[in-house]
């Protein structure tokens, strides 16, 4: 491991609306002159991650949030756009059931939960089951237009001469990242019911990844069920059209640390966006905490991997605001930027003990030889 290094990989879970918490995060990199070496992530990670990729500074990165339309939402209008919604409201009323429960009874259609995760046939049929009617739900009627999220991506990232994932070659080419990318995100197939790696994986519906827009795979990644539409890619085998619903990389895992080497040549920083999960939710009784509900029940549905993170995490609190706060006040957004960097604070004080801690086992073993 180059100790001196001071360049770090970076992981970055989703979270809606709260991962403006990354750039204040990114704001205490900057300062202390760390450099972002390879950088995964997923929904709302892989929209920071990709603006971090392109070298947007903090400053930068918050007049550009700033600018953002966030597009509010009257909770009485949530049935009316959100079918599911309405459909859950009425099987609520006719079993006379509510709660994290009855939400995932209602997403199955009455296929009953698997609590056993070893028994892996009858999780990838429950799995597989949820994301079927999520997507066909989602179809019906959703919250946002994701035209208007991929066409603002596509312009911040035009504005540092970036469109495809080919302008971002240069990261470092390594077992996990064999073709260099300096930043990856994860997708979730729901019609194959796989995760995809965004943009390598997308060589199997037949686009050749460096001219993958990366504006495009952010919006996959960020394709959460009910809140946007599943993005569809058509692929053309033998002549025969078939068409693939993609969702957002969280719904499968929420934090794709395997996207990155684990060898530890480089030390990795991981963030996760912390609390106002559907455990923060009392009842179910409003439209925007059945829609929140729904959101939470079709999340981190993958088998959990068994492969060690060996990098330094750090959980972001982001409680008090709730992935789906669009209309934040700018008292909110600085409490997400300062929970960003006392994290960060942390995190990167804990790699520089790590560092230093190696620095003198080495020196020891060296005196000793």
């Amino acid at each position: 491991m180059n100790l001196f290094n001071n360049r770090v990989n970076l992981v970055l879970s989703g979270g809606g609306v709260k991962g403006i918490a990354y750039i204040g995060a990114f704001g205490v990199a900057e300062r202390i002159g760390y450099k972002w070496g390879n950088i995964a992530g997923v929904s709302a990670g892989a929209l920071a991650g990709s603006f971090a990729a392109a070298g947007y500074s903090t400053e930068e990165l918050k007049n550009i949030m700033n600018e953002f339309d966030m597009q509010q939402l009257e909770i009485n209008e949530i049935p009316g756009k959100v079918s599911a919604v309405s459909r859950y409201m009425r099987f609520a009323n006719e079993y006379r059931s509510t709660g994290a429960g009855s939400l995932l009874h209602f997403l199955c259609k009455g296929q009953a939960e698997i609590r056993d995760r070893s028994r892996t046939a009858e999780l990838s049929s429950y799995r597989g089951n949820i994301l079927k009617n999520a997507v066909t739900y989602s179809k019906e009627g959703c919250l946002y237009d994701g035209d208007y999220l991929e066409e603002w991506v596509d312009k911040v990232l035009a504005g540092r001469g970036i469109q495809t994932f080919g302008d971002l070659r240069g990261g470092m080419a390594d077992k996990a990242n064999p073709n260099g990318y300096k930043v990856r995100m994860t997708a979730v197939d729901a019609t194959r019911a796989k995760t995809v790696v965004l943009p390598d994986d997308i060589a199997f519906y037949g686009i050749n990844p460096d001219g993958l827009r990366v504006s495009k795979a952010v919006r996959m990644s960020t394709s959460v069920p009910f809140a946007f539409k599943p993005v569809e890619l058509k692929k053309q085998e033998q002549g025969v059209s078939q068409t693939f619903h993609i969702v957002d990389g969280g719904v499968f895992d929420n934090f794709p640390f395997w996207l990155i080497d684990n060898s530890e040549e480089i030390q990795t920083a991981g963030f996760r966006l912390d609390g106002g999960g559907i455990s923060n939710i009392i009842s179910f009784d409003t439209p925007l905490n059945i829609l929140k509900g729904l959101i939470s029940a079709v999340h981190d549905l993958g088998i959990p991997k068994d492969v060690y993170f060996k990098g330094v995490v750090a959980n972001i609190d982001t409680s008090m605001v709730s992935f789906l706060d669009f209309n934040l006040t700018d008292a909110e957004k600085k409490y997400l930027y300062s929970s960003g960097e006392k994290s960060a604070i942390m995190l990167f004080s804990n790699i520089r003990q790590r560092k230093s801690l190696l620095r003198k086992l080495i020196m020891t073993s060296f005196f000793k030889r």
